[in-house]
């Protein structure tokens, strides 16, 4: 397996773990031509505010080990069509979520029997109704260092998306 595709997949594993926790189910897309891994799905009406059942969101993973955070962000070169597909409006709101793992690759996952630890973590970043960019290859987005992918956000997100906020 390729560096690349160890991250991949340590990143589709990062989102699985959270999403469990979380309670909700996460389908992997066996076809990204849209800019789609995965999928969080809830079920049934999460709270008494919902206005709709079974919110979604469509998530595209990342993954880097490059020297990428910053004080107060994560400075990433995406991918320029991932970009465009990421900003237009859809019906299932997205995300871009970027894995942030140490540089050395032995410290990306550690276990023993009682633990399993996972080295630094997910960011989230919407990006909705951002500008159309000239670039040809990639555009540095900066996702906030305070948009950890975590239990409590992803619940926080999928109320959003129930009550029809914006993400």
């Amino acid at each position: 397996m390729t560096e690349n595709e160890l991250k991949q997949q340590l990143s589709i594993a990062y989102v699985h773990a959270v999403a469990a926790r979380a309670g909700y189910a996460c389908q992997v897309i066996n076809v990204d031509d849209d800019s789609v891994d995965v999928q969080f799905a809830a079920r049934g009406r999460i709270h008494e505010k919902a206005v709709l059942r079974s919110p979604k969101i469509d998530v595209q993973l990342k993954a880097t080990a490059q020297n990428v955070r910053k004080a107060k962000h994560l400075a990433y070169p995406l991918p320029i069509k991932n970009y465009n597909d990421l900003r237009e409006p859809t019906l299932v709101p997205r995300l871009l979520t970027v894995l942030y793992l140490p540089n050395d690759e032995a410290d990306w996952l550690e276990q023993s029997e009682e633990q399993m630890i996972s080295r630094h973590c997910a960011y989230w970043l919407s990006l909705l109704d951002q500008p159309a960019r000239p670039n040809q290859a990639t555009v540095t987005v900066h996702l906030p260092r305070s948009q950890q992918l975590t239990v409590a956000n992803l619940r926080a997100l999928m109320s959003k998306v129930a009550t029809k906020e914006t993400l």
